[in-house]
């Protein structure tokens, strides 16, 4: 299966049927597996990814450009920041 592997990243791409053997729903689609290293960043990552793809899973169209795309991005990570720094977190 093609993919790219890094320090800080893996992603694993091709038939989602080679990658989640024995599912039904996983029959003639495609698919992609995602591995980073534990920690915040890691899970930030992944959490702004499964944001995308359930916006893309509901709105194709809204993915089609990249200002949309760039600003959906910004907004959650101006979000996380806040949510960072407040009393609570650090309580």
């Amino acid at each position: 299966m093609p993919g790219i592997h890094s320090e800080r990243v893996t992603l694993v791409e091709g038939n989602a049927d080679e990658i989640v053997p024995n599912a039904k729903l996983a029959a003639d689609m495609h698919g992609f597996v995602i591995m980073v290293p534990p920690g915040k960043g890691g899970e930030r990552l992944l959490d702004m990814l499964w944001r995308i793809t359930m916006a893309y899973a509901g709105m194709p169209r809204m993915l089609r450009s990249r200002t949309t795309v760039r600003k959906m991005v910004e907004a959650v990570w101006s979000k996380e920041s806040r949510e960072d720094k407040s009393p609570a977190a650090s309580a």
